[in-house]
């Protein structure tokens, strides 16, 4: 769980108020992150963009090394392993024209 200081948790009423003194400590990082509560409950956080940026980038690079792990095992599988289609459906029981 993501932990916040006393200052980074600002209710959704006092974000509309000071929304550029907020803005202009994250960009200054004299805060790292604002947590919005509405209701006592959080609803969203705001980072800096240059955060939001880094973030962004490491979920592209995982699902590329994802993609390149998934492609890899497909290639180094022997071809015996694989079913041609009409196999497959003779074993879960659909006839060919029914498609």
């Amino acid at each position: 769980m993501i932990k916040f200081s006393k200052d980074e948790i600002q209710s959704s009423t006092q974000i509309s108020r000071q929304f550029g003194s907020i803005l202009d400590k994250l960009k200054s990082k004299s805060l790292d992150k604002v947590a919005i509560l509405r209701n006592n409950t959080m609803e969203a956080v705001i980072i800096p963009i240059d955060e939001y940026e880094k973030m962004q980038n490491f979920i592209e690079m995982t699902e590329n090394i994802e993609i390149y792990n998934m492609l890899k095992n497909r290639i180094e599988t022997p071809i015996e392993k694989f079913i041609d289609l009409d196999s497959m459906l003779n074993q879960i029981g659909i006839d060919r024209n029914e498609l």
